[in-house]
């Protein structure tokens, strides 16, 4: 939820970074609300995905999501 505070705030690099520790740690959990998270970060990132990092960021979580 911090990074998503983060992204609205304008910190979209730093949002990046809590968005890809979470990733880190996502597939050894199995929780429904952390799924729901990663779909909210997937939508937040979808009007920056110009920006390389986000784009990153982006598609290592759709794999995550869907694997």
């Amino acid at each position: 939820m911090i990074a998503e505070r983060k992204l609205m705030v304008g910190r979209l690099e730093e949002a990046g970074a809590d968005w890809a520790r979470v990733l880190d740690d996502y597939p050894h959990v199995q929780s429904g609300r952390c799924d729901h998270r990663v779909r909210i970060m997937l939508a937040s990132l979808r009007p920056h995905l110009t920006t390389g990092h986000a784009r990153d960021i982006y598609d290592r979580g759709r794999r995550l999501l869907t694997a």
